[in-house]
């Protein structure tokens, strides 16, 4: 059928006055429209019009499409390929009703990318189209009818370095920085979440780098990306994200966007209602990063509703409420919740033996010894071997097994993890109460003579074993563990003791104590007991992610399901979906697509990681410290602008270059570099046995890692704060794990 002379066009080129209008383009493409007008740098396109999409809704709603729409659809793709051939295209959704001020619909409109062809290009359109009935947008958007879509089609860059800009820095809302992410090559698995970015902050005077990756860019292109970013905002009148990319040391706007709201990204960490919660207690020494969805949906209220359960039918302490928080993703714990200190009084009433234990447990803790650990550990043990019987159960694989079968797995592995957590962590307790009891031993009587630091006792000189395969760098599911990225090129790393030096220490102390002619009984005392308990709970903590390798397996199956079936694009974005979702998505026979969803968590998820978390928000209930005591000390980690403090917690001093680690799989640590990380978990233990010391922005003296650095006799100082924003990666700095700083300029004598 011909177009009649005075019909719409069925294709509109960006450089066309036609194109700014956002009822033809919409808003995305007609923004795009607009900056190239006014002289921006932006790629150009070929827009197939709203109306086409429009013609299509109505006769869809009819019944009555005669092969009008599919001309018209048709003439539009014959258009495009006349002028790009064979080449390799984006094709960008661009709705009427995305990109502003009060709604971005970010992640709910779909894009494709690499389309190659007619047939494919067909394919990519209709997806977008598709993408407007999303049913979710009018419950998260303040959308209240189904969009018109244009569609955008562009050639696709291959670009040197691509990334994102804001014109407010997402750390601390400053309105005169700018935020620059960057990756090398093409930003597509920066949004999706899937490869941590070089981060600049780039003021009106100075560009910095708070993380270095990849040298993605220098700081002259983090100024040009940031006063492009500055020039964006002023003219669409907003503080604006743009996406950009980096050819051939040209800067490209591949998309920008008003910041949604105004205030997306000034983050604020307010503190919940009552209580501390703090991100280095429980869970959250072993969560360094913002958790996936699926995580933080599954696991998470599982594991937290057995461990408050058992909490309170073994010490009388009821938390009603979930005994953690989520801020930005970022995991939050409060041992009480939001209940007051009243909550313990109760318990202590309800079980005075058990209260008793855990009052006197800092000064006498060979009683809680007697009292706790015997019966905690037999609960471990019991554990163990439940778990380890669970997992012979899928010796032969989950490709077999129906997807209910294999949730059936999953929830039994969470609900045994849930279980073991509550005597693991009494355990744990009970160690470091041991350990700090003979640290004060130590000060008192010993160090004033001997003047060494007291940690070269509590080396294991019994432990031989290899860094466990199951070691993760983060509970979440979402990483793998130190299995499946360790390249299996040398032996697993050991604890290094010297046959020579063994219990030199403890032979020095003796010697002290003969000297001022102290009876040594208590001493010894403390030592066997602090080494005993050390020793329980580096083995059951060391336990605890023995099933993570079945439970990614299990979930990468689910995965593989639901990519068959059409709703992720990918297996691993099964982490990117909710619990009920997943449900949902297993039992509908055509389940609704959730890729577009999962690329808008997957880039919030990125965003979320380059955030810099407070340590521990809101004040502690006021008998908890008396309980528990504060195994954390209260600093912001700086003591001058090149000096940070921290917890020593393993002794020596070194000096290297700074190596910023992430995440075990592919990071360049040498010999005697200085690995600095968010946190110490035991996927880094490799790392750790090879490095010359460590810097970590939080963790503890009891903390599982900390054991490990000093049986492996590497300096390490945590609970730094800022370390990983305050040291760039290659940057030379001393480490000194006797008095737990941090030099930042060079060697320090």
């Amino acid at each position: 059928m011909d177009r009649p002379s005075d019909a719409p066009p069925t294709t509109v080129a960006l450089t066309d006055d036609r194109a700014t209008d956002t009822r033809v383009s919409g808003r995305k493409a007609a923004t795009l429209a607009q900056l190239l007008r006014s002289g921006f740098p932006c790629a150009d396109g070929m827009v197939i019009p709203a109306w086409i999409h429009q013609h299509f809704q109505e006769r869809g709603k009819t019944g009555s499409d005669d092969g009008e729409t599919s001309a018209h659809l048709e003439r539009a793709l014959d258009e495009i390929t006349d002028v790009h051939h064979s080449d390799l295209l984006a094709v960008r959704s661009s709705s009427t009703v995305e990109d502003t001020n009060e709604a971005s619909c970010a992640g709910h409109f779909t894009s494709v990318l690499d389309v190659r062809g007619a047939t494919a290009l067909r394919a990519a359109v209709l997806k977008c189209w598709g993408s407007a009935e999303n049913v979710a947008l009018p419950q998260r958007e303040r959308v209240t009818e189904a969009p018109l879509m244009a569609v955008l089609v562009q050639r696709m860059l291959e670009p040197d370095a691509a990334g994102a800009a804001f014109a407010t820095d997402p750390k601390d809302g400053d309105t005169t920085a700018v935020s620059v992410s960057a990756v090398r090559g093409r930003a597509d698995r920066l949004m999706q979440g899937e490869t941590a970015a070089d981060e600049w902050t780039v003021t009106v005077s100075a560009a910095t780098c708070v993380r270095n990756s990849y040298d993605a860019i220098t700081p002259d292109q983090a100024v040009a990306i940031a006063e492009l970013t500055r020039q964006v905002s002023a003219h669409l009148s907003c503080r604006a994200e743009v996406e950009w990319a980096l050819l051939d040391g040209r800067i490209t706007l591949l998309q920008a966007r008003p910041t949604a709201g105004g205030d997306e990204h000034s983050v604020a960490w307010p503190a919940p209602p009552r209580g501390e919660w703090r991100r280095d207690i429980r869970l959250g020494e072993w969560l360094p990063e913002p958790v996936t969805p699926l995580f933080a949906t599954w696991f998470l209220p599982t594991v937290d509703l057995r461990f408050r359960r058992a909490q309170w039918q073994r010490s009388g302490v009821l938390v009603p409420k979930p005994s953690y928080r989520l801020l930005h993703g970022w995991y939050y714990h409060s041992p009480l919740g939001d209940r007051r200190s009243s909550a313990l009084l109760e318990g202590m009433l309800a079980h005075p033996g058990f209260a008793c234990a855990m009052l006197v447990s800092r000064h006498r803790p060979s009683i809680t010894n007697r009292i706790v650990v015997a019966k905690q550990t037999a609960a471990l043990e019991n554990h163990r071997l439940s778990c380890r019987a669970l997992l012979g159960t899928v010796t032969a694989g989950f490709a077999a097994m129906s997807e209910r079968v294999v949730v059936d797995f999953v929830n039994r592995v969470i609900a045994l993890v849930g279980d073991c957590l509550w005597p693991m962590f009494l355990v744990g307790g009970t160690a470091w109460r041991a350990e700090e009891a003979l640290a004060s031993y130590y000060e008192k009587a010993i160090l004033p003579e001997l003047d060494e630091p007291y940690h070269g006792l509590l080396v294991d000189r019994e432990q031989t074993e290899a860094v466990a395969p199951h070691a993760v760098s983060t509970l979440d599911w979402y990483r793998p563990t130190l299995g499946e990225v360790a390249d299996g090129s040398g032996p697993q790393p050991r604890p290094v003791v010297s046959d020579d030096d063994d219990d030199r220490l403890k032979e020095l102390c003796l010697a002290v104590l003969s000297r001022r002619r102290t009876d040594p009984a208590r001493f010894n005392r403390l030592l066997t007991l602090a080494r005993d308990t050390a020793r329980l709970r580096r083995r059951y903590t060391g336990n605890l992610t023995e099933p993570w390798p079945a439970l990614r397996q299990a979930l990468l199956r689910l995965g593989t399901v639901l990519k068959e079936r059409g709703v992720i694009d990918c297996p691993e974005h099964v982490h990117f979906l909710t619990y009920q979702e997943l449900r949902t998505a297993l039992s509908h026979g055509s389940p609704a697509r959730r890729q577009e969803l999962i690329a808008h968590r997957t880039s919030t998820w990125a965003r979320q990681r380059a955030l810099r978390p407070p340590l521990s928000l809101g004040t502690a209930a006021y008998l908890l410290p008396l309980l528990l005591g504060r195994p954390v000390v209260e600093t912001d980690g700086r003591i001058s602008p090149d000096v940070l403090e921290g917890i020593g917690v393993s002794p020596g001093r070194a000096t290297g270059r700074a190596r910023l680690v992430d995440h075990p799989a592919g990071a360049e640590v040498a010999a005697g570099d200085i690995l600095v990380v968010r946190s110490l978990v035991p996927a880094l233990a490799p790392l750790v046995a090879r490095a010359g010391a460590v810097a970590a922005d939080v963790g503890s003296v009891a903390a599982h890692m900390s054991v490990i650095a000093r049986e492996y006799g590497v300096p390490a100082v945590v609970a730094l704060h800022s370390v990983t924003q305050a040291v760039q990666d290659g940057d030379v700095i001393t480490v000194d794990g006797t008095t737990g700083r941090v030099h930042r300029r060079g060697p320090v004598r």
